[in-house]
């Protein structure tokens, strides 16, 4: 259960009862561990996490609740690389850190940027083609931590940066890869040479 007001929705834990198996009501989120454990036979998905309030998030920890509930699970809970999309006109897509948050965690940042009217498809699109796509790197291990996709499909832009960024996939490799012509993820591979002139 949830209580959703001006300025957001927050879990009603009490209304769940989840006091009879010894879990504290008063907090704002279940703590659970990698698995999704709560307590001994006890796990918890989605909202009531506080690992973001996302549909795809809850799908997410299910699998790996279930896995583990039938006591088949080795993956655990990774959540650098949470995609985020609104869906809008134009889309807004981001996944990982921003900018701010890597260089408060004390990471070397580096960033690349290009424009998506600049790009081939951008062109082609014309008239509501505006928007960018960001790209956060640790400049000391040579992967992103983050990205933004904003404009025509950014939301599916964010899928190849998701990847990129929950493999820690080098960016030096990222380079390398054959991307679509003229699809607007294309324009990924300015935003890399952005970077990399950074």
């Amino acid at each position: 259960m949830r209580s959703v007001g001006a300025t957001g929705r927050r879990s009603e834990l009490s209304a769940l009862g989840i006091g009879a198996v010894g879990l504290d009501e008063s907090t704002e989120s279940i703590p659970v561990d990698k698995r999704m454990r709560a307590a001994d036979g006890v796990w918890a998905i989605g909202d009531v996490t506080g690992a973001g309030g996302f549909t795809h998030v809850s799908r997410y920890q299910a699998r790996i609740a279930a896995a583990d509930i039938l006591g088949a699970g080795s993956e655990v809970a990774q959540y650098r690389a949470v995609p985020q999309v609104t869906f809008a006109d134009p889309e807004v897509g981001a996944v990982g850190m921003t900018e701010a948050r890597a260089r408060a965690a004390g990471l070397s940042v580096r960033t690349g940027c290009t424009e998506v009217p600049a790009s081939v498809r951008g062109w082609i699109h014309k008239v509501g083609n505006a928007g960018f796509i960001e790209l956060i790197e640790d400049a000391d291990r040579g992967v992103l931590v983050g990205a933004c996709s904003v404009g025509p499909q950014g939301g599916e832009v964010l899928g190849a940066l998701a990847v990129a960024v929950h493999a820690e996939v080098p960016t030096a490799v990222l380079r390398q890869i054959i991307l679509a012509y003229p699809a607007f993820h294309r324009a990924i591979e300015s935003a890399l040479e952005s970077l990399a002139s950074g």
